[in-house]
């Protein structure tokens, strides 16, 4: 409750400023509608051409939406109720990381001294809790994660629910975790059952029989989460999955010496020179108290943490030198600060459990309020609405003012007319918000370049009826000389088009010139349009021949059409 309590006095802002979201946050939000009306069977897209295996981020946002929007109108804006959501998510994240160590110390200053641990490092990174970019969102849950593995590990099955719950959290959220998650509990499981390897069978028949308050939570919710998964395959065929295994085989995935994929993995140790000292110092000193320190049963659980967080560190190597594509991208690897909060956790542990209980507790906690208060005041605990990252400032703003207006004045112009965007691949950002806002208001609005679909799904891809019926509108970093601006959105200005005004030539001779094409918004329509105003037979869009310009044809034989979504350096195509 604290922290939430922080979170939403120091964004306050929420509860009286109407905030429009775009970017990054405007894809979810179309995601988090459909979760609204629980049709919603994948996850966040990924810059890698494909959605991430499932829903859960997006349902706990919708019912954020849902509850604090749409029924308590407890926020202005529907952004805001997502956001609140996020923050009870990852204070509920961090409850259940104390809760954990709480069950091994059964002390006041061991459940202090853990949230003091995790404060430290929120307070360094705060927009791990405050913000809504799926990359952050993974760390709370992965921290979690590593706790409850330990405790399992250690014997403490009791923690196998949060261990499950949190597990499933990180599979929906990103495909790598697929990997991550199977990895750590398979170690886990096998832990836990050496210690029974003898009279195994025994043992297990005796666990199923008598431990169901340990099991059945575990298959509740792993059958919870994996539904929409298994629906998904079910509709989809192979769904995602097809898209992951074609990833890990292609030229992308990884290709990086195991010297590049170390240095990758210690900068989130400590992302300066000699970064190599601060894990080796800090894994001697937490072994160090872990041995001589603290009491036997509590040593045990230290001695799993340290494993546990060996093991992961482990698994990012493989991943940083297999799986990463862009390995300069930090945010890829967000999660592995759990790294050196473990190793913090360990020393922070074992020293408050090692003093007199009153030392140790007064310890402890004064540590864990001075933790809270840097948090308190450090910048970034305030949600930025200016960096979709806000870590990197020039990320790109992730909200809009003018999104209402501007649905509201197309609207207004189109009548009962589809509203017909394209766009230049610079000014995506507002695509994405402006139509989370047409279907928050009831107007009908769809792209024309199925292309599109990845990041504004299938729902607003026009079909042929709607480009040929409807009312085309341009979203440009500049208006095309000759034309008047409607609007003016924060990353695009909005220009009238003209739809064809007869049914499209055949578009198959033009098809593999479209295909070919490295512009998003170079469809097969859009050439026969071009090839209209060329042959003097219908109008255009005069930015139409500009945009197919000698740098576009020179390098359309080299690419296609989706790859210059590739060149966007915003975060929206990184977040994968």
């Amino acid at each position: 409750m604290a922290l939430v309590a922080l979170l939403c006095v120091r964004n306050r802002f929420l509860f009286t400023t109407r905030l429009y979201e775009d970017a990054d946050m405007g894809a979810n939000s179309i995601l988090i509608e459909q979760a609204r009306h629980f049709t919603l069977l994948v996850g966040n897209y990924s810059r890698d051409h494909f959605h991430h295996p499932g829903p859960a981020y997006m349902y706990v946002q919708a019912a954020g939406e849902s509850l604090f929007w749409a029924w308590l109108h407890v926020v202005p804006s529907a952004w805001g109720g997502q956001l609140l959501a996020v923050y009870a998510l990852n204070a509920t994240f961090v409850a259940l990381a104390v809760g954990a160590v709480y069950g091994w110390t059964g002390s006041l200053r061991g459940a202090a001294a853990c949230f003091a641990a995790v404060v430290a490092l929120v307070s360094m990174h705060p927009a791990v809790l405050s913000t809504d970019w799926m990359p952050y969102l993974y760390v709370p849950a992965y921290i979690t994660f590593l706790i409850a593995a330990a405790s399992v590990a250690a014997g403490a099955t009791r923690d196998a629910w949060i261990l499950a719950l949190t597990g499933w959290f990180l599979i929906h959220g990103h495909v790598s975790f697929l990997f991550f998650v199977p990895v750590i509990g398979s170690v886990v499981l096998a832990a836990a059952l050496w210690r029974r390897r003898h009279g195994l069978g025994a043992a297990v028949r005796s666990f199923f029989a008598t431990q169901r308050r340990v099991w059945v939570p575990v298959a509740v919710i792993s059958a919870v989460f994996a539904l929409p998964v298994i629906v998904d395959l079910v509709l989809h065929w192979p769904g995602p999955f097809g898209d992951y295994l074609a990833y890990v085989s292609s030229r992308k995935a990884g290709g990086h010496s195991l010297a590049t994929a170390v240095r990758d993995a210690l900068w989130y140790w400590w992302p300066h020179q000699d970064a190599w000292a601060v894990p080796i110092a800090g894994y001697a000193v937490a072994a160090a108290i872990s041995m001589w320190l603290v009491p036997a049963p509590l040593r045990r659980f230290l001695i799993a943490l340290l494993a546990v967080d060996a093991l992961s560190s482990l698994a990012f190597l493989y991943y940083a030198a297999t799986g990463i594509d862009n390995i300069q991208q930090h945010y890829i690897g967000y999660f592995y600060w759990s790294a050196p909060l473990i190793v913090l956790l360990v020393i922070v542990l074992g020293a408050v459990e090692a003093l007199p209980p009153r030392l140790g507790a007064a310890t402890a906690l004064g540590t864990a309020a001075l933790a809270l208060a840097a948090l308190a005041v450090a910048p970034e605990t305030q949600t930025s609405t200016n960096s979709s990252d806000p870590a990197v400032p020039s990320s790109g703003p992730d909200t809009d003012p003018a999104l209402p207006g501007a649905v509201a004045a197309l609207a207004a112009r189109a009548g009962d007319r589809m509203i017909v965007l394209r766009f230049d691949y610079r000014s995506w950002p507002d695509i994405t918000g402006f139509l989370v806002q047409a279907e928050r208001t009831g107007v009908r609005a769809c792209v024309a370049n199925p292309a599109s679909a990845l990041v504004v799904t299938s729902q607003f891809i026009c079909t042929q009826s709607d480009i040929t019926d409807g009312q085309v509108y341009w979203l440009t970093p500049a208006a095309p000389r000759g034309h008047a601006v409607i609007m003016r959105l924060r990353q695009a200005v909005v220009t009238a088009g003209l739809a064809l005004t007869r049914p499209a030539p055949p578009v198959a001779v033009f098809r593999p010139s479209a295909a070919a094409v490295a512009q998003p918004d170079l469809d097969a329509t859009h050439l026969v349009q071009v090839a209209e105003v060329a042959l003097g037979r219908g109008p255009a869009h005069p930015g139409h021949l500009r945009q197919l310009c000698c740098r576009h044809l020179l390098i359309a034989r080299a690419q296609q059409a989706l790859d210059g979504l590739q060149r966007v350096r915003r975060p929206a195509l990184r977040a994968g």
